[in-house]
């Protein structure tokens, strides 16, 4: 039996959980030695990570360790690196065997930050190259699995470009992008960056954002943290650090998709396909009818001609998002939602949860047949387009 509690289930957010050498073996000789270290080098991370290897690995000899694992793979014991296929392709396949879903979208973990984290921007490139061929390898072995290839715009529209045509040679069909420019920088809807967007949609390419993905962005000025308290470290990972920094989660990305629109992106380019992947979801209503006030608020105070529709049509046309489990899917399918939200386990993170699909589930009582389709499949094979 699968988990899974229906067949039509596609998962937009997926992870691969890099182990420590695991970049170095896709990187150039010249910049093997030149990586920053995964985790930051946090010993007691990497004290973790070898005991899941060791698990692992242990699992590979011992049938009961390897059916034990099977029958409690959700379990919270087993998120992170402890996940069944964790950082082993064979063993994902497994994993999405016993998952039971239609496709997955996957993305990078610790390995993203780590070659991000280079001083030099030869180094970085480099990383990302290793990043994005050791993700097409990690990905191969399951035609479930669409690897997301990153796309870095912050070193301008040819270096973009070289990027994207790399990605379609390894048959990539969603890619990451950055949400901010780095300062000084231009930004990502100037004209300059049309090849790139062209190239993009002419492609078919699925673009996502993705917590993390926002050169290094904090929503929360520090100043806000001398209140007297005190909030614990966040060592890992690209989860807010606390419930102040969760409200802001998803303000970087409403920009940037605000930008797209009053920019003339979607205009220019009318079949992109944006997904908003593990930033919540709950913005999105509220998020919608300020676009729009914005729009009437300035149409007559600057150039916005080029904006043809409603910012909110635009929304609905052109971008999906992905919740967290928790939030209320319900009443947001039933209140304009239907054709915008996506299906995701974040599997194995842990904020992925032991059981997503009943949290979501929970808050569906009154969600016809219609809507819980759209939400379980036919958004992710609108954002994916044919691509599955």
């Amino acid at each position: 039996m699968t988990y899974a509690h229906r067949e039509d289930i596609y998962d937009a957010d997926t992870h691969m959980m890099e182990h420590p050498d695991w970049i170095r073996d896709f990187a150039d000789k010249d910049i093997k030695n030149h990586l920053e270290p995964i985790v930051e080098g946090d010993k007691e991370v990497l004290e973790r990570i070898d005991r899941a290897i060791e698990n692992f690995n242990l699992r590979q000899h011992d049938p009961l360790k390897l059916n034990q694992a099977k029958d409690e793979f959700m379990g919270w014991k087993h998120k992170g690196w402890e996940g069944l296929g964790a950082f082993n392709a064979e063993e994902r396949k497994l994993a999405n065997d016993l998952l039971g879903f239609k496709a997955h979208i996957v993305f990078p973990t610790s390995a993203f930050d780590q070659v991000l984290a280079a001083k030099e921007d030869r180094i970085k490139i480099g990383g990302i190259k290793a990043l994005n061929k050791g993700m097409t390898e990690f990905c191969s072995v399951d035609k479930r699995m669409h690897g997301a290839a990153y796309i870095p715009f912050a070193f301008g529209e040819e270096i973009a470009l070289s990027f994207l045509k790399q990605a379609i040679q390894d048959h990539a069909t969603v890619i990451m992008i950055d949400t901010i420019a780095p300062t000084g920088s231009k930004a990502f809807t100037h004209p300059d960056f049309d090849p790139v967007w062209k190239f993009i949609e002419e492609n078919n390419l699925a673009v996502t954002l993705h917590v993390g993905a926002d050169n290094g962005w904090d929503p929360v000025p520090l100043s806000f943290y001398n209140n007297g308290g005190q909030v614990p470290p966040h060592k890992e990972g690209d989860a807010p650090r606390d419930a102040l920094a969760y409200m802001g989660i998803s303000y970087n990305a409403e920009l940037f998709l605000a930008s797209l629109i009053f920019d003339g992106i979607f205009t220019r380019f009318p079949n992109l396909r944006i997904g908003v992947v593990e930033l919540g979801a709950s913005w999105i209503i509220s998020w919608m009818k300020h676009l729009d006030q914005s729009y009437r608020a300035f149409r007559r105070l600057q150039d916005l001609s080029h904006v043809k529709l409603l910012p909110s049509e635009y929304v609905q046309k052109h971008i999906k998002i992905t919740a967290f489990p928790g939030e209320d899917i319900g009443w947001l399918l039933n209140n304009g939602c239907s054709e915008l939200l996506m299906f995701a386990s974040d599997y194995p993170h842990h904020e992925g949860t032991d059981d997503p699909i009943n949290r979501f589930e929970k808050t569906m009582t009154d969600v016809n047949e219609e809507k819980k389709k759209n939400f379980y499949s036919d958004n992710f094979k609108r954002l994916l387009a044919g691509n599955i």
